[in-house]
């Protein structure tokens, strides 16, 4: 009979980003002047937005991290940035979005998807249903974890056994 640990990682590397349902967030426009941002990611949950350009292909992804890396990058504190408010006239979503992400579809196995949270820190991750298809929300680190403890509860794996399993692969 195989064993609850071996079915528990079988049935997590089957997973897929299909599995998870697609975070529906925002989008704007690359152009959207930095003080809109502002307003538009504060008024949500989570607090990020998808960045497209006028034709809807997409640019990147903005959260929090990129709104503070604006001030860092100033080498200023914030104050002295509100005061300033030229800078924010000046800065653009395109200016701000992470554009560095890869784009999740839905034939993507599980492993890319946490591979790819590792890789660029980030807890979550634009998604479309195919690589020819429109980003249409995010895939979050708090569905990937959702599934993976759902499936805990399914096999009927508690703590002891793992502990087993683990002593077992040291002796191996």
């Amino acid at each position: 009979m195989e064993d609850l640990f071996d079915i528990f990682i079988s049935k997590a590397r089957e997973m897929k980003a299909e599995d998870f349902s697609i975070l529906k967030v925002p989008t704007i426009i690359d152009t959207t002047p930095c003080f809109s941002i502002l307003d538009e990611s504060f008024d949500q949950t989570p607090k990020t937005l998808i960045v497209v350009d006028e034709e809807g292909k997409y640019i990147g992804l903005i959260s929090p991290k990129n709104l503070i890396v604006l001030f860092a990058s100033l080498q200023s504190d914030i104050t002295s940035v509100l005061s300033k408010t030229k800078v924010f006239s000046c800065a653009t979503a395109r200016d701000l979005a992470n554009q560095n992400l890869p784009i999740i579809v839905n034939d993507d196995k599980i492993s890319r998807v946490t591979d790819c949270m590792i890789k660029y820190e980030s807890t979550v991750l634009p998604r479309a249903k195919t690589k020819d298809d429109p980003v249409e929300g995010l895939i979050s680190i708090n569905d990937v974890l959702l599934a993976v403890r759902n499936i805990w509860k399914e096999t009927s794996f508690d703590n002891e056994h793992l502990v087993l399993n683990l002593e077992r692969e040291e002796d191996e």
